[in-house]
């Protein structure tokens, strides 16, 4: 019998239940999964707490991987027995199930499971980030938030081997210490009260190109002191809670602010496909690194919200399904 975990209400981590279900056949233009790993994303909590609409029951998860169990008619690209992956498809915190094909995407080799679901929404995101939200160019100075995070990190890394200097922010010295060791050089304290003089002052009194905002409020007025007139401010995230935004501050400095979405960029099968295709050769190329991965079962997905509330876990989280 296959098991998931399941939310009747919102609220904290205790309204998340681990169930039984019967997973059923393919429809036309779906697979079966046997999941491996689902992969736990801060969104996850959001969709629990209710700060995002859903319909419930709800099982909780948008990304995983696994082996394709039985195929659907009218599947083509797929066969059974192909290891593949998926982003933003609600339900992968379970240990099997159902999924559009148009979904999927092959894994290559050398790609585990666990990889793949620690990886991959949070890959997509970082390319939507220095690829197309603002494209980021060599000599470029730019500002990662939450950079020791699964998104901010790899987006740091990217951003870097385009050719822009990268300055990063953490929430506490060992994930400065874990950052540094993976490249980044330049590494402040997103608490600091004088945060944003110390950015300008790192760019001799300029202020940075771009800032991708992946903390909200806590630091979202530091981002654009830190800007020079006419930059870009990105906001990707809100760790911290939604910031005031003041269009007339913004303004004022002619900063071009954005909220976009991974899926803005996503758009079709053919972009995945191509993101995808540049994610794994980055991975490839050493451009990115795996994240450090911690596991947890699937019955113990309230666990793993515990600690994404308590940010004790550096790196991604995936549940072992």
């Amino acid at each position: 019998m296959a098991h998931r975990i399941r939310m009747h209400r919102t609220g904290g981590p205790e309204v998340l239940h681990y169930e039984e279900f019967n997973v059923g056949e393919p429809a036309q233009g779906q697979v079966r999964l046997v999941q491996e790993a689902a992969g736990v994303n801060f969104v996850d909590t959001q969709f629990r707490d209710g700060i995002y609409p859903a319909t419930l029951p709800l099982t909780l998860g948008v990304e995983g991987a696994g082996i394709i169990d039985a195929v659907g008619s009218g599947v083509t690209e797929l066969q059974v027995g192909d290891r593949v992956g998926y982003w933003l498809a609600f339900g992968s915190y379970a240990n099997m199930r159902l999924i559009d094909a148009d979904r999927l995407v092959k894994l290559p080799d050398g790609i585990s499971s666990e990889q793949a679901a620690s990886i991959f929404t949070k890959g997509l995101s970082a390319w939507a980030m220095v690829k197309r939200a603002h494209v980021v160019q060599p000599g470029e100075t730019v500002l990662v938030h939450a950079a020791a995070g699964g998104v901010g990190s790899l987006a740091a890394s990217w951003a870097q081997a385009l050719g822009a200097r990268v300055i990063a922010t953490v929430g506490n010295p060992a994930k400065a210490i874990w950052l540094r060791k993976r490249g980044i050089e330049t590494v402040l304290n997103a608490s600091d009260i004088d945060l944003a003089a110390q950015v300008v002052a790192l760019t001799g009194g300029r202020g940075v190109d771009v800032v991708y905002e992946l903390v909200g409020a806590a630091t979202f007025e530091k981002s654009i002191a830190a800007l020079r007139p006419g930059g870009e401010l990105v906001h990707f995230g809100n760790a911290s809670g939604p910031p005031r935004i003041d269009p007339a501050a913004l303004a004022d400095r002619a900063i071009a602010y954005t909220k976009p979405d991974t899926a803005d960029f996503v758009t079709s099968r053919a972009v995945l496909l191509g993101a995808s295709t540049e994610l794994w050769s980055a991975l490839a190329a050493g451009i990115l690194e795996l994240p450090s991965v911690t596991s947890y079962p699937l019955f113990e997905a309230r666990r793993a919200h515990e600690d994404i509330r308590a940010r004790s876990v550096i790196g991604s989280m995936v549940l072992a399904v």
